[in-house]
């Protein structure tokens, strides 16, 4: 009786395991040159390792392309100048009453 090819031995690789690599780290792969590193001070848990957080926090940055990091970051400071301008909006008003 056939067993339907579900025998202990494993199914042969139709690519190198060179060749799957390469193409693993082409669809999973985080940036080797970038490593974050946060000590293990209390203060410093959810401090951003990379660099990229305009707030000093991990916001998730380390992942972007440099590209999209760029994007990201013109995106929050666009916000921020909105947020400053309703800040001295807002004085005025009440300085106005």
């Amino acid at each position: 009786m056939g067993d339907g090819g579900k025998g202990s031995k494993a199914r042969p690789f139709s690519v190198s395991q060179n060749e799957f690599d390469n193409r693993w780290d082409l669809i999973f792969k985080k940036d080797k040159d970038m490593q974050v590193r946060v000590k293990e001070n209390a203060e410093d848990i959810g401090r951003c390792g990379c660099g990229r957080s305009p707030t000093g926090k991990c916001i998730g940055w380390h992942g972007l392309s440099e590209d999209m990091y760029k994007h990201q970051l013109m995106l929050y400071m666009e916000d921020q100048m909105r947020s400053d301008d309703e800040i001295v909006n807002k004085n005025i008003v009440r300085g106005q009453q």
